[in-house]
Formats: C-alpha cells, structure tokens, sequence
C-alpha cells in the first residue's frame, strides 16, 4: 500500500496537480491507479463489467446489478459497445441476446439508460428501435447471435451485463 501511495504522489507531482502548499483538491483530482475492480468483473476504461449467465428479465437484471453495485451497462460509446459484445462471446463462446441498460419505457421513443448518463447510442440499426408489436421498450444485444442492438419486451428472459464505475 506504502508503494501504492508513493506512486500516486510521485504521479500527482510530476503532473502537476500539486502545486504546493495551496493545492486545492477539488479543481485538481488525483486519478488512483491503483484501484481495481472487484473479483469476477473485468476493468475497462473507468468502469467493471460483469457477464451475467442467469436469464432475468430486464428489470430482475437491473435488480441484480444493483445489489452488486452498478446497474445494467451503459454504453457511452462505440469503444465500450465493441468490449460489451467481446465479453459476451468470452463468456459464452457465441454472440447472445444479453440485456443492457437502455430503455424507454418512461416515455416511447425517449431512450434512457438505467444508471441515469446521457443516452447518446448512436449504433442502432437502420429500422431499430422499432416498437415492433408495441411495448418494446428494453434493449437487447446480438438479436439473433447477430452484431445487432434491438428493442424488445422487457419480460423476456436473457443473459445481462453490468457496469460499475472504478
């Protein structure tokens, strides 16, 4: 831990984030890099991730998330969408329907993501999100073991992943 610390220090000093006596914490935070995600969740970027193999429906998958700290995974960008499929197809060796945080059922059309950050997915396929058949209002990837986000019915029962930050 002694080395940890040092590390840090030595890391805020040579950034310049300490500039002596007057430092103010607030406008110069000090990354840790010395945290890590806790066991069975992988790191990636500022976030832990957690394949979940037991089939939920999505607000049961949320639930789940919740109790283990984070909630259904939020996906800021093409980055973290690309590493959600490849810890999928890790965990499962095949590309299934997995729950993900995106929703919109507060309002159709209005796409949320359950841990409150900005919805700015920007991977939908031309035609998604649909409402086919109305009440589609939970997001699912790899319908059909395919690269392709879907809106469905959110009693459907799948496989999930959360997200927590670091």
């Amino acid at each position: 831990m002694a080395s940890c610390l040092h590390f840090i220090v030595v890391l805020c000093l040579t950034s310049g984030l300490w500039s002596g006596a007057n430092a103010q914490k607030e406008e110069n935070p000090c990354y840790d890099p010395c945290k890590t995600c806790p066991s069975g969740w992988t790191p990636f970027e500022d976030h832990c991730y957690m394949y979940k193999h037991a089939a939920k429906t999505w607000a049961d998958a949320e639930v789940d998330c919740i109790a283990l700290g984070g909630n259904l995974a939020s996906i800021p960008n093409k980055g973290v969408y690309t590493f959600i499929r490849r810890i999928i197809n890790t965990s499962t060796n095949k590309n299934g329907a997995t729950w993900v945080g995106g929703h919109d059922s507060s309002k159709e059309g209005v796409w949320m993501w359950s841990d409150g950050s900005k919805f700015d997915f920007k991977s939908w396929p031309v035609g998604e999100p649909n409402n086919s058949g109305k009440g589609e209002n939970c997001m699912e990837l790899n319908l059909k073991e395919k690269d392709y986000p879907n809106d469905t019915v959110c009693t459907e029962e799948m496989p999930f992943v959360c997200r927590m930050r670091l």
